[in-house]
């Protein structure tokens, strides 16, 4: 029994002396699989006797686990089959990013005057250049080694033991004798007949390799790439449209928005005639999921709601650290809630005065600490400094100028730099109404201008008769030559009501009566012959004495001329642009 020796120890390359004094027969099974052979065990056989290593056994040798990452540069790669590294020796994650650049580079077939010669004396051999032909494809020489290589099998072959298996990758191979040898060529039997042979593999590896729009990952991609563009053209659509209604101010919703409904709302019509003139957005929407069809009210809402956060935050950068003013009222909407309005005045880099509607909030009541609170929130909401307030502006309420609980006690508390002003335009309108009213005869006139109004316009049949007074009185002036004629003049108007709400309403109510105040007395003369009921002549009777009197016209032209003086000033007090009011802005905000 001779000593211990583990198993590896017969698959040591022998000598060639070795090889052809052994007599031994001892072979190992043939099989094309791989053979894991454990390190660990130890067999007790004798000395003298050798192993035969078959061509077609691949015995794996254990590559270097772990290579260390380095930057390289495949611009300098070593192009010489002999002497470049192996493609094991690289980085995992680096290997295909080498293999890429090898199968950029082609073969490597230099073409020598001579090349070296090797064999016995009698019968030396040499590399043909000529074989590139026959093999332009795989053929590499090494001028290094005198050996030629396969530039496929090199970058996909796997280490291996067995001699053979490393002929065209490490080794190179040198037997000029065997090349050209009929079906026995060495360089055929490397390829294979076998359309699964190594070599044959190695090929299709290489072309997969290069061929990157089909590997799984990129198809996968571009599957995801085309999904997320067409995700992004269906909601650009929808950003585009919402736009244009929050633009114009139009209502998006429909009664009926099923597909069977003749008018779906504003939003989805608008959508259907953008779609009609480009095929690819009419595809995308046609072919999109349902749960993502980007067109539902839920959406709707949120695009509004970017928008609104886009312009607000536009706001907040405008304003930056400046001292800025709150303007505030309350009204009631369409769905019976209070809604508080928010603007803020502030001057702006360039010295100029700014106002920025800021939002509006819905408040449960019209308590000054309900909308002290609201108001705090909006403005801590967009980092806005409550201690940066320099002015509050709001109307005559008593919850909102009260000296002890009102509104604008409670910020003055807290910042004592927030000045209250009541609304000067406000003031000038009370000022007028109070006045108005303490003069009887003027109280008196606007008394009966509404009741006049009242009865001229109650009617769309009125409407209309006091247009065809106005026709027939233009055409009478145009025939006499009193009415200039043009493009835009003798615009037929109605009466205007007034309001006390806005003053500037009464004095568009006088002046569209004395304009049309001939058509007026027409229509109530008619209604006093042909009114339907007695007491409808009796009131248009009424109201055409009143509009006839002397004093009733003395005062409709006395208010007029006085009128004309405050609507003015109104109007300034209400532009931010006037140069008054922007030195006066300016000093109330400083």
């Amino acid at each position: 029994m001779g000593k211990s020796t583990t198993i590896t120890h017969f698959f040591k390359r022998k000598n060639l002396n070795d090889l052809e004094a052994t007599t031994s027969d001892a072979t190992l099974p043939t099989t094309n699989a791989d053979i894991p052979i454990p390190g660990n065990i130890e067999i007790p056989i004798p000395e003298n006797v050798d192993i035969h290593i078959p061509e077609n056994v691949d015995i794996p040798i254990q590559e270097n686990p772990h290579p260390k990452f380095q930057k390289i540069d495949t611009s300098l790669l070593e192009r010489d089959p002999g002497l470049r590294k192996q493609i094991w020796d690289y980085h995992v994650n680096q290997r295909d990013e080498i293999r890429r650049a090898y199968h950029n580079y082609g073969v490597f077939q230099p073409t020598l005057s001579a090349y070296k010669k090797s064999g016995p004396e009698k019968h030396r051999r040499s590399f043909q250049d000529t074989w590139y032909d026959l093999f332009p494809k795989w053929l590499e020489y090494s001028p290094a080694k005198d050996a030629a290589f396969c530039l496929p099998c090199f970058l996909f072959h796997k280490p291996s033991g067995n001699p053979g298996k490393n002929a065209f990758t490490v080794d190179g191979f040198r037997s000029w004798k065997k090349v050209r040898n009929g079906t026995r060529c060495a360089f055929l039997s490397h390829v294979g007949k076998d359309f699964n042979s190594s070599h044959r593999v190695a090929e299709q590896r290489m072309d997969d390799l290069m061929n990157q729009p089909q590997h799984i990952d990129k198809v996968l991609n571009k599957q995801c790439h085309t999904e997320i563009e067409n995700n992004r053209l269906q909601l650009k659509v929808s950003i585009d449209v919402v736009r244009v209604l929050a633009l114009q101010g139009i209502a998006f919703r429909g009664r009926d928005e099923s597909s069977t409904s003749v008018n779906r709302g504003n939003f989805l019509e608008i959508l259907d005639v953008v779609a009609s003139y480009d095929k690819k957005v009419a595809e995308v929407i046609a072919k999109a999921p349902k749960n993502a069809t980007y067109t539902s009210p839920q959406i709707q809402k949120e695009i509004l709601h970017v928008f609104s956060m886009k312009v607000m935050n536009a706001i907040r950068e405008e304003i930056g650290d400046a001292k800025f003013c709150i303007i505030v009222d309350e009204a009631r909407d369409e769905s019976v809630r209070e809604q508080m309005a928010v603007v803020l005045r502030f001057v702006d880099k360039d010295g100029f005065v700014r106002e920025r509607f800021f939002g509006v909030v819905h408040v449960s009541d019209t308590v000054a600490l309900t909308l002290k609170k609201e108001i705090y929130s909006l403005l801590s909401r967009y980092n806005l400094d409550i201690q940066n307030i320099r002015g509050q502006g709001y109307d005559g309420a008593s919850n909102m100028r009260g000296e002890s609980n009102g509104l604008q006690a409670l910020i003055s508390h807290d910042c004592p730099y927030a000045y209250y002003i009541h609304c000067f335009a406000h003031r000038l309108q009370l000022a007028l109404v109070a006045a108005s009213k303490a003069v009887i005869p003027v109280g008196k006139f606007f008394d009966r201008l509404a009741f006049i109004i009242n009865i001229v316009g109650a009617s769309c049949k009125r409407n209309e008769q006091l247009k065809l007074a106005q026709d027939a009185e233009f055409a009478y002036l145009i025939d006499i030559d009193e009415l200039e004629t043009g493009r835009g003049l003798n615009q037929k108007c109605t009466l205007q009501r007034a309001g006390d709400t806005r003053w500037s309403s009464h004095f568009r109510s006088i002046s569209s009566l004395i304009k049309i105040f001939s058509p007026t007395c027409e229509v109530l003369l008619k209604i006093i012959k042909e009114g339907s009921t007695s007491s409808r002549q009796v009131e248009a009777d009424t109201a055409y004495e009143t509009l006839t009197s002397f004093e009733f016209v003395f005062i409709l032209h006395l208010m007029k001329k006085t009128m004309e003086l405050s609507d003015k000033l109104c109007q300034v007090l209400q532009c931010p642009d006037s140069r008054y009011f922007n030195c006066n802005a300016s000093c109330f905000i400083y």
